[in-house]
């Protein structure tokens, strides 16, 4: 208890210098606190997220007619043709291939064994040479292959299952899809 007479008081304003102590000597002082920094009233905005904005930016006029936006401004109705869209899927959604009918509906009615349906589309990419949006067979195959896995592994919880008859179902509507457009290119070539 002896020899340590020092006892430290509440920070003073900047401007006023430490106090001397008993022995002639000054007691080091925390520096101040900084002044208060404004906080922002908005955490979303700090986070990115600008509700407002968009509100205010999905409050214009406009319809979609035939490949074409029609957008109402004070000027008038602005036109813009749509030249194309693209759609961007997933790894695993990339590997579902485009089957002929039968075999799409066969994949379908084997997908409520959950990944069995995905396990044979697999096979018929690798073997059948059926094509995927990946660039090589194997790689679709692959992907193909794990997600049959996957859906075994988690068919216990449901969520295999579900996804088996969900992907399922996605091979089927390619393979409509497909054969649409097919139908399409062979009535614009008879007329």
């Amino acid at each position: 208890m002896e020899g340590n007479n020092e006892v430290k008081e509440a920070a003073p304003a900047a401007a006023d210098p430490p106090p001397p102590t008993g022995d002639g000597e000054t007691v080091d002082q925390p520096p101040a606190a900084p002044a208060h920094k404004k906080q922002p009233k908005d955490w979303l905005a700090v986070g990115g997220i600008g509700i407002e904005k968009r509100r205010r930016s999905s409050n214009a006029s406009y319809r979609i007619e035939n490949n074409k936006v029609l957008i109402d401004t004070p000027d008038g109705v602005q036109e813009l043709e749509i030249m194309g869209s693209k759609d961007r899927h997933g790894i695993f959604r990339q590997a579902v291939p485009v089957l002929p009918m039968p075999l799409a509906v066969l994949c379908l009615i084997l997908s409520f064994v959950p990944g069995l349906g995905t396990f044979v589309a697999g096979l018929l990419v690798l073997c059948g040479g059926f094509s995927t949006e990946y660039p090589s067979r194997m790689q679709g195959a692959c992907w193909n292959l794990l997600a049959a896995l996957l859906m075994v592994v988690l068919a216990p919880i449901l969520v295999g299952l579900i996804w088996s008859v969900q992907r399922g179902v996605i091979i089927l509507q390619e393979s409509m899809k497909q054969n649409i457009e097919e139908r399409e290119a062979k009535q614009e070539e008879a007329a």
